[in-house]
């Protein structure tokens, strides 16, 4: 073979391996698309002040880590599902066929949730409930890719109808909730732990979701007949008018209120309903008073985007996504790798503003339940702890 031949093949070989080491180089520059989170909230209608609030609090968790994880950008699709079943499903369906999403965050409530249930289940793609409390959702109907950030209805109900009975002494009450799936089962739940402490409940009082005037429930109340009303499931503003309307009837002056925190929380209920809520005890899993410096963190960093004082809606909001944040760091922000994602979620621990984050079996939050008091201090009203219910209460 001739100098010259060798000398030709030579230079194409060096040429063809500068060809793949520059394609190769060029490829590896290229930035990874953004991560995109489909965030499914009601933004309108009955439950809108508590999806706003949790939208909120969810991106102070982005704000966190500069909606970027491992170098690789975040994106959020938010879409307003109406607190209705319908078109949540719809919605859902775009998220994840037109807007090629990688995991969903939402909804809040459990009818819309057990709307999309089957579809994204079929999907596999990683879901992280917002509330949506239906115990079945993380029971009979859990899926690998599904993991509720918050709680079920029984984990704060149960333990607050024990504790009601067994550290408040009341024995016979009047139970109020909201007339829907979430409503019914928190009712419930907390009424079983109530009877099983020996408790006994005088009255079982339904109101339907969004009713615009709560008096004619309200003067169904016997306050003879009782030692204390709860008001086991109810928010939203739904909550206000009760609340309010409690204060009016003269209610709230006859006997103690108790509700879950969901009724007063501090950033959408309390502006609302303001002094009228001075009093009222209430249980649920975060503690606006909580004094942690995870805690004061999350409240300043909400108070600056807000101005708002933190609840349980924006924690709800903050630790969903801080959940699928912590997924993403474990996996170096490969989210298409989903088995490996979902095993990542599965194994998420820290500390969050409510105390140490984990899942249980049914990949349902461990949650620590706070008892509170509705107080004002500097013109504001605000939460206090007052009590430890429970620690580490699981799903049953």
């Amino acid at each position: 073979m001739s100098r010259n031949v060798r000398n030709a093949k030579g230079l194409a070989i060096l040429l063809a391996a500068a060809i793949v080491a520059g394609f190769t180089a060029s490829s590896a520059a290229q930035p990874r698309p953004p991560i995109k989170v489909g965030v499914l909230l009601p933004l309108t209608g009955p439950l809108a002040s508590l999806g706003i609030v949790a939208k909120a609090g969810m991106e102070v968790a982005f704000d966190e880590v500069g909606y970027q994880v491992a170098g690789r950008k975040i994106t959020l699709v938010v879409e307003d599902s109406e607190a209705k079943p319908d078109v949540g499903i719809t919605k859902a369906r775009k998220l994840v066929e037109q807007d090629r999403i990688d995991l969903v965050l939402g909804p809040i409530s459990s009818a819309v949730a057990l709307a999309m249930r089957d579809y994204l289940a079929s999907k596999g793609t990683p879901w992280f409930l917002i509330f949506a409390t239906a115990p079945p959702l993380t029971r009979e109907l859990k899926a690998p890719n599904l993991f509720r950030t918050s709680w079920s209805a029984e984990q704060p109900q149960f333990p607050a109808g024990e504790y009601t009975r067994q550290k408040l002494g009341y024995e016979k009450i009047t139970v109020v909730g909201l007339d829907y799936v979430a409503g019914r089962a928190e009712v419930g739940a907390f009424l079983d732990g109530f009877k099983a402490a020996g408790g006994k409940v005088v009255q079982e009082i339904f109101i339907p979701l969004g009713t615009p005037d709560a008096a004619p429930f309200i003067a169904r109340i016997k306050p003879e007949t009782v030692d204390a009303v709860v008001g086991a499931a109810i928010w939203g503003s739904d909550a206000v008018r009760f609340i309010k309307g409690l204060e009016e009837y003269g209610v709230k002056g006859r006997l103690p209120i108790i509700v879950t925190n969901a009724a007063v929380s501090g950033d959408s209920m309390l502006p609302a309903i303001g002094r009228a809520g001075l009093g009222i005890k209430s249980y649920g899993a975060y503690p606006f008073g909580l004094d942690t410096p995870e805690n004061k963190r999350f409240v300043q960093a909400f108070r600056k985007k807000t101005g708002k004082m933190t609840g349980n809606d924006a924690y709800a909001g903050y630790i969903c996504a801080r959940v699928a944040i912590e997924g993403l760091k474990a996996v170096e922000g490969k989210v298409e790798e989903t088995a490996r994602y979902l095993s990542a979620i599965r194994a998420v621990e820290f500390t969050g503003p409510a105390g140490p984050f984990k899942f249980d079996r049914n990949q349902n939050a461990v949650t620590t339940l706070y008892f509170q008091e509705v107080r004002e201090a500097g013109g504001e009203v605000y939460n206090a702890v007052v009590d430890v219910i429970a620690r580490g209460a699981s799903q049953r």
